[in-house]
């Protein structure tokens, strides 16, 4: 056998067989299913079920996520995910969502599909040119660039599905679509500090105005849910205090101490004379404080005495007049009124916004061979402007009459008709 592969054709057929074996890993690495850039949880709290082609069960620290992945994070719950080592998605309990990423590894493009809760994206770095990272909610889809920013799900008393967009960092362009997918042309940039509210059915989407039909409202960090925003901070930075730190607080301490003995020690080497003066100082200071103290018990006593014959002598009940409107709801905007009590208290409540009251529909453009039929439909509220549209039936599409058999001459260019259509007359000419 040795002699075998020592000969020149023993040398040849190794050769041949070497590269038959390098043939087959690569064609294996080449038909490999591609794999995206790493998704991984990064940390649970809770119960977090997760299922898809690879994953089917609860989630755990260091697991591998997959495009198609189904997560549900529980009551009392949350998730931390990691993707491309530089985005971070925090999301708290009781939220639903599904991952979309691409397959090429050069590119990276992910789609967060959120239809119930909240979650908070962080993104450390920009993106690359062909990289993408879009939420998608029911009623519409975030695209960022490099940011932070939250995204809220949830479906109103009214029966429609609201989205709640926070930026917190860089951009995030809006863009409105109905929940069967469909958009509607209208999108919108939001910067730091702002947010808004996004409502909408099967039938349309639109930003919600506040009481000035302001699109854009103002974010207030200070209700901002503080232990996702501490927690992803800590992750993002490591900041953990270590038995160094401590150990230089420690050190701290001492000096202070050792420094407040020094100066005690200082003290006791006055002389006698130093110490008498003091010990006056100290004597004629106590005597005032106490002189205080009992002049400012006494004068509460007082004042209490007043308080409690004040609360007797002006025991009152509201007796209020009716509610008036100091500001009309519209159909977007809540309205407000008050009625006031003759002692001067005012009480006030909110007027929920009447919503939309659309009339009939009406054709506006009707059908024919070439155009569908669309309807339209106004809002009849004073003041509101608010339409809807939609298409009923398509194009007809023409009924053609063959005349190739028999011959007929156009009369203006002289030309022969071919065919034409007997619902709307348009002609064919040869």
């Amino acid at each position: 056998m040795s002699d075998f592969f020592g000969s020149k054709k023993g040398k040849i057929i190794t050769v041949i067989a070497a590269l038959a074996v390098a043939i087959v890993i690569l064609a294996i690495i080449l038909l490999r299913k591609p794999t995206y850039r790493s998704i991984l949880v990064e940390q649970v709290e809770g119960t977090v079920s997760v299922v898809g082609e690879s994953n089917n069960g609860e989630a755990y620290a260091g697991q591998r996520l997959y495009s198609g992945d189904d997560v549900s994070v529980n009551d009392a719950s949350s998730l931390t995910m990691c993707m491309d080592n530089d985005k971070y998605v925090y999301a708290d309990a009781n939220t639903h969502f599904s991952l979309v990423a691409s397959s090429p590894r050069e590119d990276s493009k992910i789609k967060i599909v959120l239809d119930a809760g909240s979650e908070l994206n962080v993104l450390k770095s920009k993106l690359n040119p062909n990289d993408s990272y879009e939420v998608d909610t029911p009623n519409s889809t975030m695209s960022v660039r490099g940011t932070t920013f939250r995204v809220t799900v949830y479906t109103g008393e009214d029966g429609m599905v609201y989205t709640l967009l926070e930026v917190e960092e860089g951009v995030v362009l809006a863009r409105l679509k109905t929940i069967d997918g469909t958009y509607n042309g209208v999108e919108k940039e939001f910067k730091a500090g702002e947010s808004a509210l996004i409502r909408g059915n099967d039938e349309f989407s639109e930003f919600v105005t506040d009481d000035e039909g302001e699109i854009i409202r103002h974010l207030d960090y200070d209700n901002l849910p503080e232990d996702s925003v501490e927690r992803l901070i800590a992750l993002l930075e490591d900041e953990e205090l270590d038995d160094e730190s401590e150990k230089d607080n420690l050190e701290e301490e001492d000096t202070k101490v050792e420094k407040t003995d020094d100066k005690d020690k200082a003290s006791s080497e006055n002389d006698s004379e130093e110490k008498t003066e003091s010990t006056q100082k100290a004597t004629e200071k106590t005597t005032e404080k106490a002189t205080e103290k009992t002049t400012e018990k006494s004068e509460k006593k007082t004042t209490k005495k007043k308080s409690d014959k004040s609360d007797e002598d002006t025991e009152h009940t509201h007796s209020f007049g009716a509610w008036e409107v100091t500001k009309a709801a519209t159909c977007t905007v809540d309205g407000s009124k008050q009625r006031k009590c003759s002692c001067g208290e005012v009480e006030t409540e909110t007027i929920p916004a009447t919503g939309h009251n659309f009339g009939e529909w009406t054709i506006i453009i009707p059908q024919g061979c070439e155009t569908s039929e669309v309807q339209e439909r106004k809002c009849t509220n004073p003041g509101c402007d608010q339409t809807e549209q939609k298409t009923t039936k398509e194009a007809l599409g023409h009924h053609w009459i063959d005349l190739s058999n028999m011959p007929t001459t156009e009369k203006e260019s002289g030309r022969i008709i071919k065919r034409y259509c007997d619902r709307c007359s348009k002609k064919e000419l040869q």
